[in-house]
């Protein structure tokens, strides 16, 4: 089930908008590899791998622009990237210690289709109104 961009996604930024384009496109590559039966112990490591640095990254630079913009949102916003990086961390653990799995693998999916979607919609794009 793949995320098509919408507009309602845009937050005002277009460096963000381009970020979360590009974590789309990480569920999307993620979905691929799994409609393909295509995925195995090496993808999965350097899927989280890069996930990982990207959305810091991308955490930082978006937590920057919502303190500069005095955006409302900016200190709930800092509190859900932290739940996600929990949460992201406890899969990268889970893999390690449980090996890959589609179980797994299924459960990654949906957490990150949920949350991208989700929190883009009801936090994010707050920052249109702060710009």
């Amino acid at each position: 089930m793949t995320i098509d961009w919408k507009d309602e996604y845009c937050t005002g930024d277009p460096d963000i908008d381009q970020q979360h384009r590009v974590l789309f496109q990480y569920l999307a590559d993620l979905e691929a590899h799994m409609q393909a039966g295509d995925i195995n112990e090496r993808y999965v490591k350097n899927l989280l791998a890069n996930l990982g640095i990207f959305t810091r990254s991308h955490f930082c630079y978006e937590e920057i622009c919502m303190r500069t913009h005095k955006c409302a949102a900016a200190s709930i916003n800092k509190e859900q990237h932290t739940k996600l990086l929990k949460a992201y961390t406890t899969y990268v653990q889970r893999f390690e210690t449980e090996g890959m799995s589609e179980d797994l693998i299924q459960k990654l999916h949906d957490f990150l289709h949920s949350w991208l979607v989700n929190h883009i919609i009801k936090i994010d794009t707050k920052l249109r109104d702060c710009m």
